[in-house]
């Protein structure tokens, strides 16, 4: 009771000693300090990064109110208010002063500042993390039904989505979407389809959402969208794939095609072979039981290590009747590729003398009775028994003289090289693209197929050279020899010839070499010791 009455009556002396008007601004005064209070304590708050110490503790008044220093209006001596003293001053933002809205400023000054201050203290990542979980909780993935389809003759793309539950809508607009990517017409029978629908609960599937399938080993194609509110995407899918060397070698018993078949080498790589060496090597006559043949080879495997496709023949060598011949494949620097001898000449000569591949030869060169006729006749060019449809190469580079039909040549076809040769092809079942009277053709060039038109006793190839006009035999007329390297080319060559040397060497003893896919100029390592994934 005693210190009441005291403070009464210190406050009725003090009240006599001021005016009126100033007794009135206590509260005001007041009030203003305690917004200022507020509005300092947020500020510092938002300032202060995350996991910063505690300030320190604020020295108290007497009455155990915190102490803060402030000028007065005027901006003359400071005076002692409550408050903290590690505060910046109050501005004259309106917004500042109001610390929360609708609270006045008696709240604020008797607590609300502490639980403003841990308001404060959550980080923008505390907050991202919230929301990101909030979504995480409120989208889950949604359910879908998938249909895996085989492709059968006569199947579209089209209409296998249709069969499979999708509206034809949708059903159009993945196939439009897909076209840019993919061609559907390219769909091939057996190719495998994975087609993913929204599972709506019901016996019917819901919306079409993607469609998937591998036209190859090297690549995926995906047809996509989230939900059925979006548009499809399209987008073709590299398999990563991996380059490798491979090495065979083996002893002809009857034909390079079986021995090379029984050591599992591609058919591309012994057709490639064939050719470079059908300039000089008559395969149906000069093969012989005991001969060799080895091949250096490039091919491509996926990640689990089966075969893509084949690359170059880089190295052959045949060893016929004890004589060994060696060709190296060599790319020149104006882009062009070929094989060479280890002198560095081009096996290419001016015609082939069996334009055909995997052909048996039937007939020679020379004197025979007639099969049709009865009778002897001069068998005047070389036949070679092939399947119907059997491509027909053109033997050398030069201008087709002929296109048509000939009497008992049935569908003929001539063409003139260069100086004084010429060839012929007889009893084609029809003719390539392009050829006709004048067309300018290349050594290699698909002209025609084999047929048995005109006097013919089966699908063959006849085959004719001419030299001034006259027909020699094909397989022993003389040959005008391919260019030889240039001596500039000559060190590169080398070159490119010992780095296959060493290749051979290394797969004698066992080891193959791989080279990532991602470093087609990289060295070559190791086989097994390097994949496309450490790209």
């Amino acid at each position: 009771m005693t210190s009441h009455k005291f403070e009464a009556e210190s406050l009725i002396r003090f009240a006599k000693k001021v005016s009126f008007p100033a007794i009135l601004a206590i509260p005001l005064i007041g009030g203003a300090v305690a917004a200022s209070w507020s509005t300092a304590e947020t500020a510092q708050a938002e300032v202060e990064p995350a996991g910063a110490p505690a300030p320190a503790a604020t020295p108290l008044a007497a009455s155990g109110t915190p102490m803060e220093t402030s000028a007065d209006a005027e901006g003359g001596a400071a005076s002692e208010v409550p408050g903290p003293t590690s505060l910046a001053p109050a501005t004259e933002d309106s917004s500042a002063r109001d610390s929360l809205p609708g609270e006045s400023d008696a709240e604020t000054a008797s607590g609300a500042a502490p639980a403003l201050l841990q308001q404060a203290a959550l980080t923008p990542a505390d907050e991202a993390a919230e929301e990101i979980q909030a979504v995480e909780e409120v989208e889950p993935e949604p359910a879908t039904i998938v249909r895996e389809i085989t492709v059968a003759p006569g199947d579209t793309l089209m209409n296998l989505l249709i069969k499979a539950g999708a509206e034809r809508v949708q059903a159009h607009q993945a196939v439009t979407a897909m076209e840019p990517v993919y061609s559907p017409r390219r769909l091939m029978p057996g190719q495998e389809l994975k087609i993913a629908f929204a599972d709506s609960g019901a016996a019917e599937p819901g919306a079409l959402l993607s469609i998937s399938f591998s036209p190859s080993r090297e690549r995926d194609i995906e047809i996509s969208r989230s939900s059925d509110s979006d548009e499809f995407f399209a987008e073709s899918i590299d398999r990563p794939v991996a380059r490798q060397l491979a090495y065979a070698e083996g002893s002809i018993s009857s034909s390079l095609s079986v021995a090379a078949s029984d050591k599992r080498v591609p058919n591309p790589v012994l057709v490639e072979a064939i050719r470079a060496y059908s300039y000089d090597v008559d395969f149906q006559r000069e093969i012989q039981k005991g001969d060799s043949f080895e091949f250096l080879y490039e091919i491509f495997v996926d990640e689990e290590g089966a075969l893509v496709r084949t690359g170059d023949l880089l190295y052959a060598a045949m060893t016929l009747s004890g004589s060994r011949t060696e060709l190296f494949y060599y790319e020149r620097a104006d882009g062009s590729a070929d094989f060479y001898t280890a002198d560095g000449s081009s096996v290419r000569r001016s015609l082939m003398r069996t334009p055909i591949d995997g052909a048996r030869l039937s007939s020679g060169f020379g004197m025979r009775k007639h099969p049709i006729l009865g009778y002897s006749k001069m068998h005047r060019g070389t036949d070679f028994a092939a399947p119907r449809g059997t491509p027909i190469y053109a033997a050398g580079n030069g201008v087709v003289e002929f296109a048509g039909r000939k009497g008992g040549y049935g569908k003929y076809v001539r063409i003139r090289h260069g100086g004084s040769y010429m060839t012929a092809y007889a009893h084609m079942k029809g003719f390539a693209k392009g050829i006709k009277k004048g067309a300018r053709v290349k050594q290699g060039q698909v002209i025609g197929y084999v047929g048995t038109t005109g006097r013919s006793t089966g699908p063959h190839l006849h085959y004719e050279v001419m030299v001034d006009g006259k027909q020699v035999n094909p397989l022993k007329v003389a040959m005008p020899r391919g260019e030889k390297l240039k001596k500039a080319e000559l060190a590169d060559f080398a070159s490119t010839r010992s780095e296959i040397e060493r290749q051979i060497a290394l797969a004698q003893g066992g080891v193959m070499m791989v080279q990532r896919a991602c470093e087609p100029q990289g060295e070559m390592v190791e086989q097994g010791s390097a994949v496309d994934r450490d790209c």
